[in-house]
């Protein structure tokens, strides 16, 4: 733990996962390019970037039932709208809720529809008869 909170505060002191040529941060090219690239065609993951164990590792906390506020501490977010703007889609219930609510707007438009047509005079239309009307 003391070497991935050493790393976060970028203290050069300690010794890194994959050092650059100084001893210090490796340039994220470099990484890509000369680290990552070659693991990840071995492992057959051709195409997948080092970010996207990132991602993998949020969406495998909200899988797992953690909290949006725990997702964000984990993720480093600046705010919990971060972390709902990007992985708001992956907690459960999100899209029901939506439908939901959704399905809730339709019905009261239909109600609204419905009372706009028994009311002649919502419509536009004109009952009076021709004999009551005057030129």
């Amino acid at each position: 733990m003391k070497l991935l909170a050493d790393l976060k505060i970028g203290n050069a002191d300690t010794a890194f996962v994959f050092p650059g040529d100084c001893h210090g941060f490796i340039h994220p090219d470099d990484f890509e390019a000369n680290i990552w690239r070659p693991i990840a065609e071995r492992a057959g993951m051709v195409g997948t970037r080092f970010h996207d164990l990132r991602h993998f590792f949020a969406s495998q906390l909200i899988a797992n039932g953690e909290t949006a506020a725990y997702v964000r501490d984990q993720m480093g977010h600046s705010s919990i709208h971060v972390t709902f703007d990007t992985y708001g889609h992956l907690f459960p219930g999100r899209g029901k809720e939506a439908s939901e609510r959704f399905e809730k707007s339709m019905d009261t438009a239909r109600k609204k529809v419905r009372e706009d047509v028994s009311n002649p005079l919502a419509m536009g239309v004109d009952r009076t008869p021709e004999s009551e009307k005057r030129n």
